[in-house]
């Protein structure tokens, strides 16, 4: 199975500075109206060939994008970095790939996990053809904490990933309109409510649970960006969506049942956050009454395939379950504002097989025990919105603290 899956502190990116002025002989300098960029990490274990015709997962994912290419309108780049050899930067046209020699890193072995790399690739990109939206696309394993995880990060070894919190600071200041995870895990309230309070960007594309190798239709993706460039940044953000859900629902892909992705408007995870904080408050103050509707919720929301064991429940189906489960009208009334803010905040969404109806697009961490708690969640933006005062009331009341 393929799983591959921003605190702003704008530190001294030196590196990605010199990076951006070495322009490539052949750049077009005129302005396109979308850039597709790819971060494509398969320095590790996804570089590997699968699927029905056990082809190489990358040269897949090339194959589809060479068959569309760039066009005067959307140009498209890919920044990857495989198991064996250096790393290039690509500018894809129809047909072939165009190494972009003047990229500094380019031909040398990198650290995919380092900020200033994604910084690089983003600057040096919107430099060598400035558009008026971008699209950037994570490739690789994908989770709470992370979104690309490198096993080579110099020619010495060596591991890094790039977590959340980096691709805030790297991104910071830059206007890339869409974000999208060709990746497992992502699709997280803490992850989105982070990279809404504190980038540019306008939406996020990702799994709440596991995707398969497959990952997102390339071809479909950049073909139907340049036969409508003229597109939004909402719209491209659904046809992210709306395309694999229509390459997952024919064979042989139908049989990946594990597969989920949906949009979401990063502007209303803001409404969306203030209601949970208004819902959780209510809870806390009266935690010995609602703990057996809390539990209840939570065990109603969790879903299959490794969640449980990390800890992840759908959001939305916790909520439905904890309004049903109480009498209260103001707790009722406040678990019907979240759901509201979620319908608003999630714009598009598909599940595949066994999960359907299962989720609604957006997961949410919520241990049943206090030590359950990954370290770096408290650097979320997300807990300090009351989220682990309720958890901690929580834990607190059945003792598993």
């Amino acid at each position: 199975m393929k799983t591959r899956t921003v605190v702003i502190a704008l530190v001294a990116l030196s590196l990605a500075t010199s990076m951006l002025l070495v322009p490539d002989a052949k750049a077009q300098n005129e302005r396109h109206k979308w850039m597709y960029l790819l971060y494509l990490d398969a320095d590790n274990s996804l570089d590997v060939n699968t699927g029905p015709h056990h082809a190489s997962v990358v040269g897949s994912d090339f194959g589809e994008l060479k068959s569309v290419g760039s066009t005067n309108e959307v140009v498209c780049y890919v920044l990857v970095d495989r198991l064996a050899g250096p790393a290039n930067l690509f500018k894809v046209n129809k047909g072939s790939m165009e190494e972009m020699k003047g990229f500094a890193l380019n031909g040398k072995e990198i650290n995919m996990g380092d900020p200033e790399t994604l910084r690089s690739f983003v600057t040096y990109t919107s430099s060598l053809t400035p558009a008026d939206n971008t699209i950037l696309i994570f490739w690789d394993h994908g989770s709470l904490r992370y979104v690309a995880s490198d096993d080579h990060v110099s020619a010495g070894g060596g591991t890094d990933t790039l977590t959340h919190h980096e691709v805030v600071q790297a991104l910071a200041g830059l206007d890339v309109d869409v974000i999208c995870a060709d990746e497992c895990n992502v699709g997280q309230i803490e992850i989105a409510y982070e990279y809404a309070t504190n980038l540019h960007a306008q939406y996020l594309v990702a799994a709440e649970t596991y995707t398969g190798w497959r990952g997102f239709p390339y071809d479909a993706t950049l073909g139907e960006m340049t036969k409508n460039p003229d597109m939004t940044s909402r719209e491209a953000a659904i046809m992210m969506v709306d395309q694999t859900q229509l390459l997952l629902n024919k064979p042989p892909y139908m049989g990946e049942r594990i597969n989920t992705h949906a949009a979401f408007d990063l502007a209303k995870t803001k409404d969306l956050v203030a209601s949970m904080k208004g819902l959780t408050g209510l809870l806390v103050g009266d935690m010995g009454d609602y703990i057996n509707a809390i539990s209840k919720a939570r065990g109603n929301a969790q879903y299959c395939y490794g969640a449980n064991a990390e800890n992840r429940i759908d959001l939305g189906t916790f909520v439905e379950a904890l309004c049903a489960g109480v009498a209260d009208k103001t707790i009722k009334d406040a678990c019907t504002s979240v759901l509201a803010n979620l319908d608003a905040t999630v714009v598009a969404v598909h599940a595949t097989g066994s999960l359907d109806h299962m989720i609604h697009g957006l997961g949410i961490t919520m241990p049943d025990h206090s030590w359950e708690m990954p370290s770096y969640y408290s650097g979320f933006s997300f807990a300090g919105e009351g989220w682990m005062t309720f958890l901690e009331a929580y834990w607190s009341a059945h003792g598993s603290v």
